[in-house]
């Protein structure tokens, strides 16, 4: 059981508090010029989820990407991207 904790430690990392500010002053950066205005939680969510085809996102989960609390998992970032018109790697990463 040792060996499966401390891979799952190696491979499962989870994103550092950099990573996160660094993601949401991007999608800050995205949502300014796609044309969301600050504060606009529940548009993206419902904008979000018109395009999403995996499970809806609620409201709070918005609210953490943009507070920078967390970052979407890949299939959400993929979607985010697409409804944004950026690159999912530069939204993730800045690459």
């Amino acid at each position: 059981m040792a060996g499966v904790s401390q891979y799952l430690r190696q491979h499962t990392s989870m994103p550092s508090f950099q990573q996160r500010l660094n993601f949401r002053d991007r999608l800050h950066h995205a949502l300014k010029a796609a044309g969301y205005r600050p504060n606009e939680h529940s548009q993206l969510a419902r904008d979000f989820n018109a395009i999403y085809t995996g499970r809806p996102v609620a409201v709070s989960s918005v609210f953490r990407w943009l507070s920078g609390e967390a970052i979407p998992t890949q299939d959400k970032l993929q979607a985010l991207a697409c409804l944004l018109n950026v690159d999912p790697d530069w939204l993730r990463e800045g690459r």
